[in-house]
């Protein structure tokens, strides 16, 4: 009777765990401009990026059903009007419970009515659909207002907490771009890297704050130029690349990936009687002696006296170069952007912590002229980062600081 006891016990904490496996496919166009087809895989990224915070849910993402599908020679275009298209083989490889779907149309006054479908695939039901009218430039108030209707009719009753993540939607985050984005996401996804380098080289000139673009930007480079010593030769011999924005965003990606770095010093101060503590620390960040050239060449070219060997002490750019201008704006931006990214390890090597700050922050480059003058003076440059409110067991428990620049 004991050992029955503890099987039924053990069943039930298993039911309590078990997550509900959902699909999503991209939403389809049903009319209008289709150089809008980009909206419902961006409607789907999204909504599945804000779904993840409930913990009830497996999600499986639309990249992972197109990669398996292509992996096989399927057809990737299924009809998202029609349950049997996820049922089988879909159904049963990726072991789903659910499958979200649907479709919009974008109308000449730029609304944006969508239909989202819940298929139950495992009672092999249609779920009442969840009909929204937005607009075709706000797609995250779109993206809150849905979130918790999917999760309450599969049945899955998030907590507050979750409620809170899934409906919260940074109104203020700026969205320039974001069509690039997405356009050049399903390119890459497509195996088209040159496509997708170019929307989102667009996304990144728009808003080079967007974090995502640069990410994505600098991927879909490693694909198409590689990331090995000849990457800059292969954009030379690219002739469709008229602007002078790439090779430069080339040239300083090398200079970035060449940085090596150390922690030289941390202070800690405790908060909430030692519970947490806030964290400074202060960084070395060396460049390899050939990037190093390259900046000393690049700023004497910018530099009011040319090629002159105190070029990089003359703290003046020549506001009369006008064909080195844009280039110049475009490198300092560039390295502006830099990332200096933190990363608290276990003695696993596991993620305990992590933060990132822009060199522009880091160094004060706030004027022309900054990066020669703060950043590349010498071959190594000093910062400072400061990460607030780090728990004690994070604190206890950190092995390693793994410092990087991307």
């Amino acid at each position: 009777m004991h050992k029955k006891s503890i099987v039924i016990v053990m069943i039930l904490m298993s039911l309590a765990v078990a997550k509900v496996n959902v699909g999503f496919y991209s939403l389809s166009q049903t009319t209008g401009d289709f150089q809008n087809k980009w909206i419902g895989y961006a409607l789907t990224d999204i909504i599945s990026e804000k779904l993840e915070n409930v913990a009830e849910l497996n999600l499986v993402k639309d990249d992972q059903i197109y990669d398996y599908l292509s992996s096989k020679g399927s057809n990737t275009f299924l009809n998202t009007a029609n349950k049997a298209s996820f049922e089988g083989d879909i159904k049963e490889h990726f072991k789903l419970d659910f499958l979200i779907t649907g479709e919009y149309r974008v109308n000449p006054d730029n609304s944006l009515p969508i239909t989202v479908s819940i298929y139950n695939l495992k009672d092999s039901t249609v779920i009442a659909p969840i009909v929204i009218q937005g607009f075709a430039n706000d797609l995250y108030t779109i993206v809150s207002y849905i979130t918790h209707p999917l999760c309450t009719n599969m049945g899955v009753n998030p907590s507050m907490d979750e409620i809170q993540k899934i409906k919260q939607i940074d109104l203020t985050a700026k969205r320039t771009g974001i069509s690039n984005i997405y356009k050049g996401k399903i390119s890459f996804r497509n195996k088209d890297y040159k496509g997708a380098a170019d929307f989102f080289e667009e996304a990144y000139k728009e808003d080079p704050s967007n974090s995502m673009a640069k990410i994505n930007y600098d991927k879909a480079l490693a694909y198409f130029y590689g990331e090995g010593i000849f990457a800059l030769n292969l954009l030379e011999t690219d002739f469709t690349v008229s602007s002078p924005f790439r090779k430069q965003y080339m040239t300083t990606r090398k200079i970035s990936k060449s940085y090596s770095a150390e922690l030289l010093s941390s202070n800690l101060s405790p908060r909430n009687g030692g519970t947490h503590f806030d964290i400074d620390m202060s960084l070395r960040l060396t460049l390899a002696p050939d990037a190093y050239y390259m900046t000393n060449e690049l700023i004497k070219k910018f530099s009011s006296t040319g090629g002159n060997d105190d070029a990089l002490q003359d703290g003046v750019y020549n506001p009369n170069a006008s064909k080195v201008i844009s280039e110049r704006e475009i490198f300092e931006n560039n390295v502006g952007n830099f990332i200096i990214s933190i990363k608290f390890l276990d003695r696993e090597g596991k993620v305990l912590q992590q933060s990132a700050q822009t060199f522009k922050s880091s160094f004060g480059m706030t004027y022309p002229g900054a990066v020669k003058d703060k950043v590349f003076k010498n071959n190594f440059a000093d910062a400072s980062v400061y990460m607030a409110s780090v728990s004690r067991e994070i604190v206890r428990n950190t092995s390693k600081v793994q410092i990087t620049v991307e």
